[in-house]
């Protein structure tokens, strides 16, 4: 116990990580409050005299020193001798920090050695520089390895599939040959490192009124519970390598495609369309379909986010669309519903804002919805940023009336 003490003590210390550039002592102090030491109840005899026999011990062997109170049998100071910490994390039963980074490195770099998405790459790299830099390594890496090398396993897997989607419980068979151990063991710290390395998917949680759940982040990455489906309508043809899809008989009700036949979809013949409109709220997209969908239109349903799926779904979509044909996208008129056309324009350069516009916040403001100044604040900043000049107006709306706009309040205009 005294070791293991003096040995954290050591770990947090400037010895560990800069060796030669500090005089301080590794030591516990003894004192009233006794905050170093705790289990040393130097008022209880048969405690203080165990511990005293135990520390005497440690000194003679060359790894501790002591100092003593004055008149008393009471420690009052031991201090790790630093020449001989090697000998003391083998007295304790402890490994060395060095040795443990090296091993975390090797684990890395072996498990982890071919392309990787970015986001891991730059949580491998992290690691790595930690570890090398100052033996600093995971919690969960301290006492036990086999958790990290799952995680590890877990993002080789995930690498492999470059970017093809995959069941979650497929995918944990492809792990570790048990349907539930990812979703019950991994995916927690597998998404944690994913929001932390990912910005576009740190922004889906952060920016969202209601952040994305697990199940909604795994879907992100292309790991899904079921099966994605894709909603859009128009007069239309799906093209797949095994035959076409004609939209047009289900006009203006829809067509919901499964995200798995994404990869099996050639292009998309848009016939007579000369307006494509994205919809990002269900509700919405559900109400616009039957009440005001224009002979031709094509209406996608966006939802919340952009997954693999549906990116290369849209990525076919766009080979077919002529310059002259006008793209749109419709969301809620807050920082979520701007992060959103930003990503989507991505996609699509020539798109433009629907019913998102500063008469649209003039307009609604009595139904708008109240935010926290943090939230304005981070508005605010987007007035300095030219990539959303298309939305200053907007922004500038928002904070005079101190709410924002969510699209629902379209739907039965309010008798305005």
């Amino acid at each position: 116990m005294i070791l293991d003490h003096l040995l954290d003590k050591y770990e947090s210390s400037k010895h560990l990580n800069a060796p030669g550039t500090s005089n301080r002592r590794v030591m516990l102090c003894v004192d009233k409050r006794n905050r170093d030491f705790p289990e040393y109840d130097y008022e209880t005899a048969s405690v203080r005299d165990a511990y005293n026999a135990a520390a005497i011990a440690l000194e003679n062997s060359g790894l501790v020193s002591l100092e003593w109170a004055p008149n008393k049998k009471v420690i009052s100071v031991i201090s790790l001798n630093l020449d001989r910490v090697v000998t003391a994390y083998a007295a304790a039963g402890r490994t060395h920090p060095k040795e443990k980074a090296e091993k975390v490195i090797e684990l890395l770099e072996t498990g982890l050695d071919g392309e990787l998405p970015q986001w891991i790459s730059l949580w491998k790299s992290g690691i790595v520089e930690s570890a090398k830099t100052g033996f600093r390594i995971p919690g969960y890496c301290r006492d036990d390895l086999e958790f990290f090398r799952n995680l590890i396993n877990a993002f080789a897997k995930y690498s492999d599939l470059k970017g093809e989607p995959i069941t979650e419980r497929g995918f944990s068979i492809r792990c570790f040959h048990d349907s539930k151990k990812f979703e019950r063991e991994i995916s927690d710290e597998f998404l944690r490192i994913a929001r932390q390395n990912d910005p576009d998917l740190s922004s889906l949680c952060e920016e969202q009124e209601h952040p994305l759940g697990k199940k909604d982040q795994l879907a992100y990455l292309g790991i899904y519970a079921r099966p994605e489906l894709i909603e859009l309508s128009g007069k239309c043809t799906v093209i797949t390598s095994s035959g076409l899809i004609p939209l047009s008989p289900l006009y203006p009700y829809g067509f919901a495609l499964p995200g798995t036949v994404t990869e099996q979809i050639k292009g998309i013949e848009l016939g007579d369309v000369n307006k494509i409109l994205f919809i990002e709220n269900k509700t919405n997209y559900d109400e616009y379909l039957t009440s005001e969908m224009a002979q031709n239109e094509l209406v996608i349903y966006h939802g919340g986010f952009l997954s693999p799926q549906k990116r290369r779904f849209l990525s076919n979509l766009l080979g077919g669309v002529s310059e002259s044909v006008p793209i749109y996208f419709w969301a809620d008129i807050d920082l979520g519903g701007f992060k959103m056309f930003m990503s989507l324009k991505n996609l699509f350069p020539r798109l433009f804002p629907m019913r998102m516009s500063s008469k649209d916040v003039e307009k609604y403001r009595r139904f708008g919805l109240v935010r926290k100044s943090e939230y304005f604040d981070r508005l605010k900043a987007l007035l300095n940023d030219d990539e959303y000049a298309v939305f200053k107006d907007s922004i500038r709306e928002i904070l005079k009336f101190g709410v924002t706009i969510e699209q629902e309040v379209f739907l039965s205009e309010y008798n305005l």
